[in-house]
């Protein structure tokens, strides 16, 4: 089976006529009937019913005229992609845990960016993934940088991690974990932080990840967090994009945890409580780059303003 098979396959359907798609495709009529019966033949299928009043396509052939189309249409994209990638083309790729540690500094940096960079057409990719994925992302170089946390107690494991895989790590900062829920949230009419914390998990609780973990409640576990699911939530909500728990919180009595205050207000009404204070409630931050390689000069800027931004912290 050949890519020219699938082209004639596909055309002979369009204009219902091997003598009409022979015209489109600049052949000869045999030509387009010898291929599609081989293609037949090497399928052991039949693709069209021919008749003297011309042809028709079978049940099977709708089916493989379907898949036909899908795999032409990639090879379309795929010279399109590189036939484009021969201008200067940059790409630049960041992987982080949390999503405003993406959004915030590219909007810092859009005055260099917005035009293009260095002279060159940029593609920028900005990923939210887990612990993980983001490691495994810079380490295979599918980004130039990643942002990882995890809780102050297991600074051996970004080491242990970086080292196996080729990675050097630098300290951003640390945050607390927090509770949020909308500024009107009925659990917040005690003014108790305390017993705010002792009873939220009989409210809905919104976690958004990347992959189903069920009964993983957070990225990385604290003891507090245990404690504060003794008993699990009555009503658990997975979903796996961060601007859609926002807007379900916002309208609602659920809550989220994340991994500093909340760093949102031009776009909703929160608050945050902090998690009881213990070790085991800080998190630290690090950005992570291949260890010994030159980096795209977009990854200092964007540094630059990771730490700007914990700075604000």
């Amino acid at each position: 089976m050949t890519f020219l098979q699938l082209t004639f396959a596909v055309e002979v359907a369009k204009n219902t006529s091997i003598n009409k798609a022979a015209e489109q495709l600049y052949t000869s009529q045999s030509n387009v009937s010898n291929s599609i019966k081989a293609l037949e033949d090497e399928l052991g299928i039949k693709i069209f019913d021919r008749t003297k009043k011309g042809i028709s396509i079978t049940e099977t052939g709708r089916e493989f005229l379907s898949y036909a189309q899908e795999i032409l249409d990639k090879m379309d994209f795929v010279e399109d992609l590189y036939k484009k990638s021969r201008l200067h083309q940059e790409y630049f790729s960041v992987s982080s845990m949390r999503s405003y540690f993406l959004s915030s500094p590219i909007t810092k940096l859009w005055s260099e960016i917005e035009h293009g960079y260095n002279g060159n057409h940029i593609y920028i990719r900005l990923k939210k993934q887990s612990f993980n994925a983001v490691m495994e992302d810079v380490q295979h170089g599918h980004s130039d940088l990643g942002v990882v946390f995890l809780t102050k107690t297991h600074h051996q494991r970004v080491q242990r991690l970086c080292s196996v895989k080729g990675l050097e790590y630098h300290e951003l900062g640390e945050s607390h974990i927090s509770l949020v829920m909308r500024d009107d949230h009925p659990i917040l009419d005690s003014g108790d932080a305390q017993e705010c914390r002792e009873h939220i998990a009989e409210y809905p609780y919104l976690v958004a990840e990347s992959t189903e973990s069920f009964g993983r409640f957070y990225d990385d576990s604290s003891p507090s967090i245990h404690r504060l699911f003794e008993e699990p939530p009555k009503c658990v909500i997975s979903i796996n994009d961060s601007a859609g728990s926002q807007d379900i919180a916002a309208q609602s009595n659920s809550f989220f945890i994340s991994s500093t205050v909340w760093q949102h207000p031009q776009h909703y009404h929160f608050t945050s409580i902090p998690l009881a204070e213990d070790e085991n409630n800080i998190l630290t931050h690090y950005y992570i780059l291949r260890k010994g390689e030159q980096h795209h000069p977009l990854t200092e800027l964007y540094i630059d303003e990771l730490k700007k931004m914990f700075g604000n912290l």
